[in-house]
């Protein structure tokens, strides 16, 4: 298999870009940049990875239900609602930055271990520091400062 070409911060302004993070309980999230959003140096490592665990994770089953998500126009997929109901909260940022804003949540959080091994590996290289449960808004601040 092919290494990962790391991406810079430039690499990817302006372009929609989709990661995994854990917050400090193990619970998970997606982040969409919406071509703006900040994006922690690991995830810029292998971006590739990040695309193949969303994948995977969209494969799951539905596990829980969204306890909201936004409304699309017919025919659009709503990844946001997707990951929610495998029990993903997700984050959207606008296309002029920061912070990233809570879209979708699910009504039973999954926590990384339940995770198949290969997304979970993925994920545990992003932890933020607060919990996902708690929050409306996540700022720029608390992506660059992933542990």
């Amino acid at each position: 298999m092919a290494s990962a070409t790391p991406k810079s911060a430039a690499d990817i302004q302006g372009l929609e870009f989709d990661w995994l993070g854990s917050d400090e309980v193990g619970c998970v999230a997606l982040f969409s940049t919406a071509g703006a959003g900040c994006a922690p140096a690991e995830f810029l490592r292998d971006t590739s990875a990040h695309d193949a665990a969303i994948e995977a994770v969209l494969a799951l089953p539905a596990s829980t239900t969204a306890r909201f998500a936004p409304e699309l126009a017919p025919g659009l997929p709503n990844t946001w609602r997707v990951v929610a109901e495998r029990g993903l909260y997700a984050f959207d940022c606008a296309p002029t930055g920061a912070p990233y804003r809570i879209v979708a949540a699910p009504a039973v959080p999954i926590r990384l271990g339940a995770l198949p091994a290969s997304v979970a590996d993925v994920v545990a290289r992003i932890r933020l520091a607060l919990r996902f449960e708690d929050q409306t808004i996540v700022p720029d601040d608390a992506v660059r400062e992933v542990s």
